[in-house]
């Protein structure tokens, strides 16, 4: 998991949810009952013709987490769909609860629950309501792993609506996220131990057998001089396996030998970020 810094682009990503606070007032003289649904649906007809929301995810959202899923950093552009993902939950009940997402300094600071907005004076200016806070927003991958429209396997779409802490705006996730050579991801953070169904990595499934293993393939890789983007898959699996017990680690032999099936090896090299990444 990576670092994302809200206050890089803090401006330009401001502007395109006010502009379109604007707009929508301006049209109806009322806020929308569900502001994200509205920003999902609403035309920017000067800026071509695409939703407000569309027009941040790929102006500001896709640059600023280098086309990175925020979870699991999957590369977003190999992805079926891409999904857009509240740190704070978009439908927390109230402020109190939005509470729970500061236990430590944030871009969240701040940020009003939509109600709270609503009830308000605050048709043109930051901070904007929770559902669309450009500070609240990131992009995750869909999980969907092989295609297929029929399971998602990790991150946003896993999460559904659990809470979880906002971990790719803690300025310390780079330490903290840490990765093991089996593959095993670990916030090390986490006040909740990894078998509880509390824990964020757990809540995420961000150590399901095949993304550990995507992991564990590349940081293999590394240690021993090979690339999977440049050199024969049959190679890499045939030699990573003669450094396996099957007799102690046979289910991860099992899924090893799946990475020789083209849809396997496809989804490897959509997480080449991963060969950039240290390991415990």
């Amino acid at each position: 998991m990576r670092y994302i810094n809200k206050a890089l682009h803090k401006n330009q990503g401001e502007q395109i949810v006010t502009e379109f606070l604007e707009r929508f007032f301006t049209r109806k003289n009322v806020f929308p009952s569900d502001f994200y649904n509205a920003f999902s649906s609403e035309i920017d007809d000067n800026n071509g013709g695409v939703t407000f929301r569309d027009r941040l995810r790929d102006s500001v959202l896709l640059p600023e987490q280098q086309g990175l899923c925020c979870y699991c950093l999957r590369r977003l552009d190999k992805c079926k769909k891409i999904t857009v993902e509240h740190l704070m939950r978009n439908h927390a009940a109230d402020k109190a609860e939005l509470d729970t997402y500061r236990s430590r300094p944030t871009a969240l600071d701040g940020i009003p629950h939509s109600d709270e907005y609503r009830a308000g004076d605050l048709t043109s200016v930051p901070p904007h309501p929770h559902s669309i806070a450009y500070q609240n927003l990131v992009l995750s991958c869909d999980g969907d792993f092989f295609k297929e429209g029929t399971k998602n396997s990790c991150c946003n779409l896993k999460r559904i609506n659990k809470f979880i802490p906002p971990l790719p705006l803690y300025s310390d996730i780079d330490l903290t996220f840490v990765y093991h050579a089996d593959g095993m991801a670990e916030w090390t953070q986490d006040p909740q131990p990894p078998e509880s169904k509390k824990n964020a990595v757990k809540i995420l499934r961000l150590n399901n057998s095949i993304l550990k293993m995507v992991r564990r393939i590349w940081f293999f890789c590394k240690d021993n001089g090979l690339d999977p983007r440049n050199d024969d898959r049959n190679i890499i699996v045939n030699t990573m396996t003669g450094y396996m017990d099957p007799s102690s680690d046979i289910r991860a032999s099992v899924i090893l030998r799946n990475f020789k099936k083209d849809n396997y090896w496809n989804l490897l090299l959509e997480y080449e970020a991963f060969f950039d990444v240290n390991h415990c």
